[in-house]
């Protein structure tokens, strides 16, 4: 009796502890939406305060860009040519102040006619702030 009363013990704190939320995942998948909605709202100003003052962009084919007006300014030239973007985790690995976030994405990219779906992933580099705000601070994606 005691052997089974020890394994359902086990059992039920095991899955207590999986139904419990991870903090930092429910914060990255927060920013992951915000950051969703601002591409997909054409709300480029929407994307200045995710990330940190000296922040790089590595696009793929591009040169990086640097600081948050420039990030806005390389999405924003792309205008509304990229719809319905969704980016789903799929890991985080923290490092003291630092998460190392990957997510996949897909999206569509609408030129005139015609819609081609866009996938790929993308790794951001989080710097967890004194403000206690996680803010991009290098951030890469390749498109497949």
């Amino acid at each position: 009796m005691r052997k089974t009363l020890s394994l359902v013990l086990v059992l039920v704190s095991a899955t207590i502890t999986h139904a419990w939320a991870d903090p930092l995942t429910d914060e990255m998948t927060k920013l992951n939406a915000q950051w969703d909605a601002a591409i997909n709202g054409s709300n480029f100003d929407g994307l200045l305060p995710m990330y940190a003052p000296d922040a790089a962009l590595m696009p793929p084919g591009a040169p990086p860009v640097s600081g948050p007006p420039a990030i806005r300014d390389f999405f924003a030239k792309r205008g509304t040519s990229v719809r319905n973007h969704k980016l789903e985790l799929v890991e985080i690995l923290p490092i003291g102040n630092y998460a190392y976030v990957t997510s996949r994405f897909k999206a569509s990219f609408v030129k005139g006619e015609e819609t081609t779906a866009l996938s790929g992933s993308t790794v951001k580099l989080y710097e967890h702030q004194s403000n206690g705000e996680w803010k991009v601070k290098s951030h890469i994606f390749v498109r497949e």
